[in-house]
C-alpha cells in the first residue's frame, strides 16, 4: 500500500497539470481572438462649388517727393474706386489698407533699392457672391489700358460649409472601408466582426481630379469647383 502512494500522488499532479495546461490554452485562444484584427482604408469624395471669394489688388504712385506720390496715387485710387462702384461692388465687400511708404534708399520687397518716394495702396474685396467678384477681376484688366497701374492677384475661391460635409463623407468612407474588408476577409474563409477603432485622416481639398495629397492636408484656393477627400482607416474584429 505505501508503495502506491507515491503513484497516486505523481498520477494527481499530472492531472493537475492537465486541467491547469487546458486553461492556459483556453486563455490563449480568446486573448488571440482579441488581437485577431483586420485594417482597412476606405475613402470617400465630393465635388462641391466654391461660396466664397477674396480678391486682392494694389497700386503703388511713385514721385520725386511724398507730395508728388501722393497725388498720382490719390488720383488713381479715385478711379479704381469708381471702377469697383460701377461694377457693382458694395461698400461692405470693400477693404481699402492704409497706405504703406517707401522712401529713397530703402530696399523693397525684391530686393531693388528704391530711388524715389514710393507709396501702395492695397485694396481686398471678400464676397459670398463668387460669380460677379470673378467678372470684376476678370474685367479689372481694362484699367491697366487706362493708364491705371492696378496689380491683382487671381482671385481665391473658398468653400465656407465644409463642416457641414465632413459628417457625411465620414460615413461614406467607413462603408468603403467595411465594403473591403468584407471582400478581403471572404477571400481568406474568415468572418467580419464588430469595428473595433477608427482612424480619421486629413480632408484633401484640391482641384478637380487632382493627386495632390498632404500629411497636413491640402485646401486648393485656386479653382472654382474642388474635390473634398476624406480618409479613415477602420480596424474590425474576426471571428
Amino acid at each position: 500500500m505505501r508503495e502506491r502512494v507515491p503513484l497516486f500522488f505523481g498520477l494527481a499532479l499530472l492531472a493537475i497539470a492537465v486541467v491547469v495546461g487546458s486553461l492556459f490554452i483556453a486563455g490563449g485562444i480568446r486573448d488571440r481572438n482579441r488581437t485577431d484584427v483586420i485594417t482597412v482604408t476606405g475613402s470617400a469624395k465630393a465635388r462641391i462649388v466654391s461660396d466664397y471669394i477674396v480678391w486682392d489688388a494694389s497700386l503703388t504712385g511713385q514721385g520725386a517727393s511724398p507730395a508728388a506720390a501722393s497725388t498720382q496715387l490719390s488720383g488713381w485710387t479715385s478711379r479704381v474706386r469708381g471702377f469697383f462702384r460701377e461694377q457693382g461692388v458694395g461698400a461692405e465687400e470693400l477693404t481699402v489698407e492704409p497706405i504703406s511708404t517707401e522712401s529713397p534708399g530703402s530696399v523693397d520687397q525684391n530686393g531693388a533699392r528704391v530711388t524715389g518716394y514710393r507709396l501702395t495702396r492695397s485694396f481686398e474685396i471678400r464676397s459670398s457672391r463668387v460669380a460677379l467678384i470673378a467678372g470684376v477681376a476678370e474685367r479689372s484688366s481694362s484699367l491697366l489700358a487706362q493708364g491705371v497701374p492696378l496689380a491683382a492677384d487671381a482671385p481665391q475661391y473658398v468653400y465656407t460649409k465644409l463642416p457641414g460635409l465632413r459628417p457625411r463623407l465620414l460615413a461614406a468612407a467607413t462603408k468603403d472601408a467595411q465594403s473591403r474588408a468584407r471582400v478581403l476577409v471572404a477571400a481568406s474563409g474568415a468572418k467580419l466582426g464588430k469595428l473595433r477603432g477608427v482612424n480619421v485622416g486629413v480632408f484633401q481639398v484640391s482641384s478637380p481630379n487632382s493627386t495632390d495629397v498632404s500629411d497636413y492636408g491640402v485646401y486648393d484656393t485656386t479653382t472654382l469647383r474642388k474635390d473634398v477627400t476624406a480618409v479613415v482607416n477602420v480596424t474590425f474584429a474576426l471571428s
